[in-house]
């Protein structure tokens, strides 16, 4: 982003790959401390879209960077879902789970949301940084053991999840947040739709919850008629 001379815009690269790094916490870091100094007279607008738990990594010390990485990483490597992940995430963030919200507090707080999750869990998208978090230590230590890691957990860890355990972060701060979806598969579903329809096609939406890879859409639509329930010719199938 090309910005003006003296612009009151900063701009903060990191998380190469997707994955958080030095530069994605030093962004994370500036943002908890412009967040902490706002007050009740402040608006603060956050704009969320996928790959934003990657981009505002703020582990809880003592858990490391580097530890919090390995620990997501041997997850995903043994098929943990982005859900599962996130609940991880959120316990082991300052920021996530309703933490950037609670730093603002009594601010108020309006969030955008762009969805990348399937059914638009808005605790899920980007680890929920203005959504107070419903899993507890339980369920991450639920997730840990579904997956053989709970033993090999780094002292740090264990050292957070049992202070979360007797003093969790609680959702009360939260009644000051407006979050507001504006962007999903359902939403653009909708107008792919619309516009089919203005086209003159009888449009039908044969899903909003596809995961992973599937066949081509023109398949399920011949999978959906050979069930006995044909799609209206001339039609478009349209799916996410």
């Amino acid at each position: 982003m090309l910005l003006k001379p003296h612009s009151r815009v900063q701009v903060f690269e990191g998380a190469e790959d997707n994955l958080p790094d030095r530069d994605a916490l030093r962004a994370a870091l500036a943002i908890r401390q412009l967040a902490e100094g706002l007050t009740a007279d402040d608006l603060l607008l956050v704009l969320i879209s996928g790959g934003g738990s990657a981009l505002l990594p703020a582990p809880i010390p003592p858990v490391t960077l580097e530890e919090k990485q390995t620990l997501t990483k041997l997850l995903a490597a043994r098929g943990a879902t982005i859900q599962e992940l996130n609940t991880i995430r959120k316990a082991l963030s300052q920021l996530k789970g309703g933490g950037l919200a609670q730093a603002a507090y009594p601010a108020q707080v309006v969030s955008l949301i762009l969805s990348d999750v399937v059914g638009d869990p808005m605790e899920v998208i980007a680890s929920g940084p203005t959504v107070a978090s419903v899993h507890n230590v339980q369920d991450c230590l639920h997730i840990l053991n579904r997956y053989g890691l709970r033993a090999a957990l780094p002292r740090s860890v264990k050292t957070v999840l049992a202070r979360a355990d007797s003093d969790p972060r609680g959702p009360h701060t939260c009644g000051h947040v407006l979050n507001v979806i504006i962007g999903s598969n359902a939403l653009a579903l909708a107008e792919a739709r619309r516009q089919a329809e203005a086209l003159g096609y009888r449009a039908v939406v044969l899903s909003a919850a596809m995961q992973g890879r599937g066949p081509p859409a023109i398949h399920r639509a011949d999978g959906h008629q050979c069930h006995g329930c044909p799609p209206p010719v001339p039609a478009a199938a349209v799916m996410a």
